[in-house]
């Protein structure tokens, strides 16, 4: 058996075994939505993947279209049988996931999500993952007295090692980088559903731990959460922690400046009254006038946001006009999917506009702000940068750092960004509700990229420290990362 058939082997066993796996306390009070006959299934699938194939512009980016045609064919030869929306959407999930593109997602219709939210059925902590393994890192349950820190060796019954490795086939990523899924699995809310989907909602939960000063292994059982109650309990039992925080700070220690940005969004930036390019101009001047030789830019956790933000703070760093993108393409002008969507009729003429044909027979975006020859913006930094990435850095993000990295303007520090090198597949992304089980999915329609070359292709930016904090660390609110980086600035100097 070769290598692509063995996968798409596995893909449709798994799925057909989790249509029939149940966890020990589930609630089975839930029908989890009515019965859809093969017939609307093959039907909404058929939308599914002609929609995918017709809109998605990075849909054979880190896969080949022979191996995901065999993934396509595989789901489909199953689909002879009655099943539920649940069913159904745990066959399509890793074949989202399959196509490796962090933008692409899938989510079940709003009300079955409507209906399992009101239920208490959400695994009661946050979670942490070092070196690949489960920590409860905060409490939500109702027994406040567990120890943090503790590793999760089972819960139900089924060890956690078998959980993730259940779980990781669903989360969609770029390229093959894993860091992004081991971050995703630590959103309580993310991990809980994930939970839920992949085994059936539960009403309590037995874990197997062990407590990190006995070394000692307990078993103790807490009831679910609903995920409406889940912001409430944990303002109140980790007062401060959630508080709302600036999108953009400037700090020194001692003669080391740290600029903090945690996210490129406009909306963000608005919502704070802060002038993006005005504070960065500001912030940039006064590394000039302090003379800072040294500066470390944070954007761990930064998900991206607006397009021309990465590529403004990159134009800092170098005094030479460059290219952000080299391109940004659609497979097409005019999509039949269309009509599963919500996309004004207006907004639908408009597309074809912004784009024309190229030699490959697709068509290029005509304008973007990011697109042809940039120019640098003063003040430009010409000190030493460190640049903080983990699983989380995203999107624009990692635009920004792929051309800091080729353009060799800094020092990376930390894990492996979560973003792909080249670029990644977004822009307009209408989400399409198939039309029989209401189940939706998020298509991007643009597929960028970047003006960078000798890296991986499979990859984001490795960096030149790896990292990662321990589990104490994160329990004591020790930065191991920002603590290395001071210390190789010492030995720098």
């Amino acid at each position: 058996m070769t290598r692509n058939k063995s996968v798409v082997f596995i893909v449709a066993v798994f799925a057909l075994v989790l249509c029939c796996q149940t966890l020990s306390s589930q609630d089975k009070s839930d029908s989890y939505g009515k019965t859809y006959s093969a017939d609307q299934l093959q039907k909404d699938f058929t939308i599914f993947r002609n929609a995918l194939e017709e809109g998605h512009a990075g849909l054979y980016r880190y896969t080949p279209k022979t191996e995901l045609d065999e993934h396509f064919e595989s789901v489909e030869k199953e689909l002879l049988r009655s099943m539920t929306e649940l069913d159904f959407y745990r066959m399509l999930a890793p074949l989202i996931a399959h196509i490796h593109d962090g933008h692409t997602n899938i989510s079940l219709s709003r009300s079955l999500e409507n209906s399992l939210s009101t239920k208490p059925n959400l695994f009661p902590f946050n979670l942490r993952f070092v070196n690949n393994k489960a920590y409860l890192f905060r409490n939500y349950s109702d027994k406040a007295d567990i120890i943090m820190g503790s590793e999760l060796f089972s819960l139900n019954g089924r060890p956690m090692s078998d959980i993730v490795q259940k779980m990781l086939p669903f989360i969609p990523n770029d390229a093959h980088i894993q860091t992004s899924k081991y971050r995703k699995l630590e959103g309580t809310a993310y991990f809980g559903n994930l939970l839920n989907l992949i085994y059936g909602p539960s009403v309590s939960y037995s874990l197997t731990c062990e407590d990190p000063d006995t070394h000692t292994k307990q078993t103790f059982t807490v009831k679910a959460i609903r995920s409406g109650n889940l912001n409430t309990i944990a303002g109140k039992r980790y007062p401060g922690v959630f508080k709302e925080r600036p999108p953009i700070e400037l700090d020194f220690r001692n003669d080391v400046a740290i600029l903090t940005l945690r996210t490129f969004s406009a909306r963000a930036y608005q919502s704070a009254k802060l002038d993006y390019p005005a504070f960065l101009k500001t912030v940039f001047q006064e590394l000039e006038d302090k003379k800072t030789s040294h500066l470390i830019v944070d954007l761990r956790d930064n998900g991206g946001g607006t397009d021309a933000f990465g590529k403004i703070l990159f134009a800092h760093f170098v005094d030479k006009p460059f290219r952000f993108y080299d391109h940004l393409r659609a497979n097409n002008i005019k999509f039949s999917f269309f009509k599963y969507t919500r996309i004004p009729p207006e907004q639908q003429k408009e597309f074809p506009q912004s784009f024309k044909k190229n030699e490959e027979g697709t068509y290029d975006l005509k304008f973007h702000p990011n697109l042809g020859e940039q120019k640098p913006i003063p003040p430009v930094y010409r000190g030493k940068v460190y640049v903080l990435l983990n699983g989380n850095s995203f999107s624009g993000t990692g635009e920004c750092t792929s051309l800091m990295h080729f353009h060799k303007v800094a020092t990376f520090i930390g894990e492996e960004c979560g973003a792909g090198y080249y670029g990644n597949t977004s822009g307009f992304m209408p989400r399409i509700t198939l039309p029989n089980t209401k189940i939706q999915v998020r298509i991007p329609m643009i597929r960028y990229t970047m003006a960078v070359s000798g890296y991986p292709k499979d990859r984001g930016i490795i960096p030149d420290y790896p990292v990662s904090p321990t589990i104490e660390d994160l329990l004591n609110d020790t930065d191991r990362v920002m603590d290395f980086t001071f210390d190789l600035i010492a030995r720098n100097r």
